[in-house]
């Protein structure tokens, strides 16, 4: 998926507001299943509006968003990632209400609202459904265990029963069988993401292995519970441009030694045939070679570091279309 196909994916309901409706599910702790919230009628068309206006202005309305793959996220702002790793047991919530129906009632009488974890807020109609993921922090969920106040109309009322404060924001879309990370930072933080990327981050290194560049592959693997670290060896496995074109190791050698901001800082073993990674600068460049991040512009001779690549006949491409839109439009 790219960015226009979720954007135009995302304005169906927007355009097609009166005709949809929501359902919000709760996940519960320790529970498999998610379970439906029954809310008042009236209550209804005011959340699915204030998601829908979320998506425009969060998401369809942003222009300089990017939308990459999550194994090649890099440092970049503005970015969405398509979750294309190992997916956490935690968030199988989301295939069992795109997949299943007949959902479980919480009970608002013998379920307990302080276990609550998430929320699973379903948007559509029988032809088409998005699912927006969303975290529930402690200081949204109100227990008994809490002592609040209301205004009325003369004086301050305590509040005895429980309740939830329900934001705007989310940080997972699901959208035709594609799973969006909008928050990145979150998703780290849960989940068990940790795992999930210490695994991919092995595959990085079994594919590193396989072209025998490294004389000390091992040191790599002191590194796989340092997640920046994880995160940027899972990018090799997945979506290396040196590996998907067999570069042949010479050739990658010769470009150390010879790029101005890696000369002398890869070190080689003796007869030069492979490199040595002994310090976690070396193991820093070593990937950012093997993700060609190392440029030299064809109009200027420049070299450059750049870590936001997004391939030529992509840009002119786009580049094409917007001009073709504006002639159109004229």
């Amino acid at each position: 998926m790219n960015k226009e196909e979720l954007k135009t994916g995302l304005n169906y309901f927007i355009e097609n507001a009166d005709d949809i409706d929501i359902t919000i599910y709760v996940v519960v702790k320790d529970q498999d299943k998610p379970k439906k919230l029954d809310i008042e009628s009236g209550a209804l068309p005011i959340l699915k509006k204030m998601f829908l206006k979320s998506l425009s202005s969060d998401i369809i309305n942003k222009n300089e968003l990017s939308l990459i793959k999550l194994s090649s996220s890099d440092e970049r702002l503005n970015a969405l990632y398509e979750y294309d790793i190992a997916l956490p047991n935690e968030l199988s919530s989301l295939n069992e209400v795109s997949y299943s129906d007949g959902h479980t009632l919480f009970n608002v009488a013998n379920d307990d609202i302080e276990k609550v974890t998430a929320l699973l807020i379903e948007i559509g109609n029988n032809e088409k459904q998005v699912i927006l993921y969303k975290t529930m922090a402690r200081v949204n969920i109100y227990g008994r265990a809490s002592f609040f106040l209301k205004k009325s109309s003369q004086r301050f009322e305590k509040i005895d029963d429980e309740f939830f404060r329900i934001s705007p924001n989310f940080q997972l879309i699901q959208l035709d069988g594609k799973l969006i990370v909008v928050d990145l930072k979150t998703i780290e933080k849960f989940f068990g993401f940790h795992d999930v990327i210490k695994s991919e981050a092995e595959a990085g290194i079994e594919a590193i292995e396989e072209i025998s560049l490294i004389e000390n592959s091992e040191t790599l693997r002191e590194l796989i519970d340092d997640i920046p670290f994880a995160r940027k060896l899972t990018k090799v496995a997945k979506a290396s441009p040196v590996l998907k074109a067999e570069i042949p190791n010479n050739r990658i050698i010769e470009f150390c030694k010879n790029f101005p901001s890696l000369k002398g800082k890869i070190r080689l073993n003796n007869d030069e045939s492979k490199i040595q990674l002994d310090t976690r600068k070396s193991k820093d460049l070593f990937i950012k070679i093997l993700m060609d991040d190392f440029l030299t512009s064809e109009l200027t001779n420049f070299h450059y570091n750049s870590f936001a690549k997004d391939e030529a006949n992509d840009v002119i491409n786009k580049a094409d279309n917007s001009e073709q839109d504006s002639h159109q439009a004229a």
